[in-house]
């Protein structure tokens, strides 16, 4: 015998091919654009803007005139000792520049001679740290895995869903 049990309830309704592609595409967006957004502020924090604008002018041989000891403390709380070395060069122009490194651990004692970039508009911004990979392309490397990261997840999202 059978048993009456009401009407039969609908099949629960799946969204269609164009709302998931738009689901998709809103979330590819909005994790580029943090991404992006992410890369900069992590390019200001390195000085990116300032090191390619110092390594992409000129070269001097800089002096150590005085190194300035700081105690800090680590993220353990244990005491730490940073040198500040106070580096001076002339620039081609004549001008004569003296800054304080702080961003690159040197090794140097009053007297040393070490190479210095500095842009021929800004001698004062001038550093002592080499030119790297890292800090030339970190923000293109980590937008462009981000951007491909973004991708390849919204399109499994889009297939998923």
């Amino acid at each position: 015998m059978a048993v009456y049990r009401g009407p039969v309830a609908p099949a629960p309704d799946r969204p269609t091919r164009g709302s998931v592609m738009v689901i998709a595409v809103v979330y590819f967006v909005i994790a580029t654009s943090a991404v992006v957004s992410l890369a900069r502020s992590l390019d200001r924090q390195m000085e990116g803007p300032r090191l390619r604008a110092a390594w992409a002018g000129r070269t001097a041989e800089a002096r150590c005139t005085e190194v300035r000891m700081e105690e800090t403390q680590d993220a353990d709380g244990v005491p730490v000792t940073q040198s500040h070395p106070t580096l001076e060069f002339r620039t081609e122009s004549g001008r004569t520049v003296a800054f304080e490194e702080r961003r690159r651990r040197l090794d140097v004692t009053e007297g040393d001679f070490v190479t210095v970039y500095y842009a021929e508009d800004a001698p004062g911004d001038a550093t002592a740290q080499a030119p790297t990979f890292g800090v030339r392309r970190a923000r293109e490397v980590l937008a462009g895995s981000g951007c491909a990261f973004a991708l390849v997840t919204a399109a499994i999202l889009a297939e998923v869903l």
